[in-house]
């Protein structure tokens, strides 16, 4: 399987052009710390970045946190971000939020301000990201983390909010389809490349995994590839799931690096 999807990879190198490129961001071109805060991204990542923007159809960050978070964190103007997982995308300069979503801010902010008061005491992080909530909890206790978890999964259906888990991080969104999926369909509708691929490493990257693979079967891509960053802490699907697997970020440079050779 990887052996295949190298020489894919190799072939895509050739015709750039034709070729998307979606990622995540934490686990995948930074690695996954404490809070969230604490992340870098590599200034040989963002170089490979940069260049890569140059040369294929789409460079694409599509991303949990805020897009304008996102584009702080990774430093490259140059390429496109969807943040809040689609909830959001960043355009020259400016944000534009899923229309559907707008209502359903005052509630995300209530949720946010109860978890400062019950949580934030507990050591839970509260991100604020605007349109979405997030609580992370990786630096406490499983017990607090198991709070945090019941806490806004209560909360976040009394308020009509859709509750979702990551990596040591359970988050409430307004209850409207809007995720790294429909952001990747929404990346190829727009720039209509011939091949796409996405590097994910935690569940919500299994929506653009899957939705990459309905644009298959709908005839829309030629060729895709999903590439799973492989962790202690990720589920299993990322590696089930994926055509090509690689470790962690330093993975994903090799990856980028392959992308960017001109053989």
């Amino acid at each position: 399987m990887n052996r295949e999807a190298w020489e894919q990879l190799r072939s895509w190198n050739r015709t750039p052009d034709t070729a998307a490129l979606l990622t995540d961001i934490d686990g995948v071109l930074a690695p996954i710390v404490p809070t969230p805060d604490m992340s870098e991204v590599s200034g040989e990542v963002r170089e490979l970045l940069r260049r890569l923007s140059g040369n294929y159809r789409v460079v694409a960050g599509i991303s949990g946190r805020a897009a304008m978070d996102a584009l702080r964190l990774v430093g490259v103007e140059e390429i496109l971000y969807y943040g809040n997982h689609g909830f959001e995308v960043l355009r020259d300069g400016q944000v534009e939020i899923v229309s559907e979503a707008a209502p359903y801010k005052e509630k995300v902010e209530e949720l946010e301000r109860l978890a400062r008061e019950e949580l934030a005491p507990l050591g839970a992080f509260i991100e604020e990201k605007g349109i979405t909530a997030s609580i992370h909890y990786r630096n406490v206790s499983p017990e607090v983390g198991e709070r945090c978890k019941e806490f806004v999964t209560r909360e976040g259906e009394r308020l009509g909010l859709r509750v979702t888990s990551g990596r040591g991080v359970v988050e409430a969104r307004p209850p409207i389809r809007a995720d790294k999926g429909t952001a990747t369909r929404k990346v190829v509708e727009e720039y209509r490349p011939q091949k796409a691929l996405f590097i994910g490493d935690d569940l919500t990257d299994l929506d653009a995994f899957r939705e990459l693979e309905r644009l298959s079967e709908e005839g829309v891509l030629s060729e895709t590839l999903r590439i799973g960053v492989k962790s202690e802490e990720g589920p299993p699907e990322i590696t089930s799931e994926a055509d090509l697997v690689v470790e962690g970020t330093e993975g994903v440079e090799e990856v980028l690096r392959m992308l960017a050779s001109r053989d």
